[in-house]
């Protein structure tokens, strides 16, 4: 950062925006009402834009981070509860090679701890969708159906390049054909599409008829495969954080300090040239010699820009929807399920509730029994018209086929659709639409002059995770860093 000009670039007066080939003259109205200047402005406060800003900070570069939300933490959001625990509405889990969100929490003084998961899981049969196995061991009835589908992905997984998945074999033909259509040609078993097709595509939360089978097999690729993906002991849901995911967040907020993170200023409009930006919020601007967007792609895209971006660049973000879920958290007096000897994880290819997981906290904090259940994509469009009393019921009824009465009885019931927050709209993460892959390629990830792109989105490395968020917003440090 020792090489920016501070005269050109954060010196007084309107040496940037002149230099932007800006008419200082002309902006100098909005500027008013507070005009910053910065080597780098960061849009989003989530974990992509925190990392950015707080890495940029430490390499010594003057960074203003503006946010939209009266919070920080985007997609991170943890709520404490009554008589103590916490559950996290958002992103929740950490486990083996997302070796950038470990770091964070470490670095920002927080802990980890493993996830409840002694005990048998619960699963629908393939067989007979009748019952509800027990499961116990990678054998069960069905097992051998599952394990043949799941393996087809992985082996075309693995065919694929994360950095460039557009260069896959046969990648034209893959990215035109959805999930859907490739599960339908490989897997004979319609109750074992069902399941496999619902578990797998929970990645983006999209049902398999809107992603391709190239973007969905990116997408296990960046995740490391199945195996880490979905399981718990040596998979991505290994652990969980102390008190919530959104504290490691706020402590990153705190270090960078209330002249960095700008709360309640949604971005409206970037001015822009090869020589800088000018980043318009309602209430104030900031010049900068470069812009780190950390916002979902069709987010980003929805920003005014002067000039455009190209083209590629603008059309990509038409096809980059956000996926879709409702978070449900039971919290019951106790974990009672845990003394039948079930670990609280279930899947259902039949259900509304398409998996649960015990997110019960470490017993010296509280000794309430969690559940968290995941309505995804088409269910949620089910259900999401009805009454909020009315879909709390099938919820329920649902949780008392797997775990029994007592299910029906909690203390406490949330239910949180990222799709209504107006700086989010979906959830998990983002995905490319079919076709979008092949045919827009390195434009995904391309900056546009001095415009940075980050967020979970992004990245080639645990995509859809906090771990895959953190990733980019380094690396958008890194590469402007490098530019000195």
């Amino acid at each position: 950062m020792s090489r920016f000009s501070r005269r050109q670039v954060i010196g007084g007066g309107s040496a940037l925006l002149i230099g932007a080939g800006l008419d200082a003259k002309a902006e100098a109205a909005p500027a008013r009402r507070g005009r910053h200047q910065a080597d780098v402005c960061v849009i989003g406060a989530g974990y992509a834009g925190l990392a950015a800003a707080l890495r940029l900070k430490q390499g010594g570069a003057k960074v203003i981070l503006l946010e939209a939300r009266n919070r920080v933490g985007g997609r991170s959001l943890t709520g404490s509860l009554a008589g103590g625990g916490w559950i996290d509405y958002g992103g929740q889990w950490v486990g083996p090679t997302q070796d950038r969100f470990y770091e964070l929490i470490k670095e920002m003084g927080g802990q980890t701890y493993p996830s409840p998961a002694d005990g048998a899981s619960v699963e629908r049969s393939v067989l007979d969708p009748t019952v509800f196995n027990r499961i116990t061991s990678d054998k069960y009835p069905g097992s051998d159906i599952l394990d043949a589908a799941y393996g087809k992905i992985d082996a075309l997984a693995q065919t694929i390049d994360p950095d460039k998945p557009w260069m896959a074999p046969d990648a034209e033909r893959l990215d035109a054909m959805t999930f859907a259509e490739w599960l339908a040609a490989n897997v004979e078993n319609e109750n074992a599409r069902a399941m496999v097709g619902g578990v797998t595509s929970s990645v983006a939360c999209a049902s398999p008829s809107e992603i391709s089978i190239l973007e969905m097999a990116y997408l296990v690729r960046a995740c490391n495969g199945l195996d880490k993906l979905f399981n718990f002991q040596g998979g991505a849901q290994q652990d969980r954080v102390i008190f919530g995911t959104q504290p490691i967040a706020l402590e990153v907020a705190k270090r960078l300090g209330p002249a960095v993170v700008r709360l309640g200023q949604p971005v409206r409009r970037i001015k822009w040239s090869d020589k800088g930006a000018v980043v318009y919020s309602d209430e104030i601007s900031v010049a900068a010699r470069y812009v780190v967007v950390c916002l979902p792609p069709h987010l980003a895209g929805a920003n005014e820009y002067d000039p455009s971006p190209p083209t590629d660049r603008v059309q990509l973000t038409q096809r980059w929807p956000q996926g879709l879920v409702i978070k449900v958290q039971l919290v019951y007096a106790e974990p009672y399920w845990r003394a039948q000897g079930l670990n609280g994880a279930s899947l259902d290819y039949q259900a509304v509730v398409g998996e649960t997981a015990d997110s019960g906290v470490p017993a010296k904090y509280s000794t309430k029994g969690i559940m968290t259940g995941f309505i995804y994509s088409g269910q949620a469009r089910k259900v999401i018209p009805l009454p909020a009393a009315e879909r709390k019921k099938i919820v329920l009824d649902e949780m008392v086929a797997r775990f029994g009465p007592k299910a029906r009885e909690p203390i406490e019931y949330h239910e949180f659709n990222w799709s209504t927050q107006q700086w989010t709209r979906g959830c998990f993460t983002g995905f490319l639409t079919p076709g979008a892959t092949t045919l827009f390629r390195s434009a995904v990830r391309d900056p546009v002059g001095p415009l940075y792109w980050a967020g979970t989105e992004n990245s080639t490395v645990w995509p859809s995770f906090i771990d895959g968020a953190i990733r980019t917003g380094e690396l958008a440090a890194r590469q402007i860093k490098a530019l000195g």
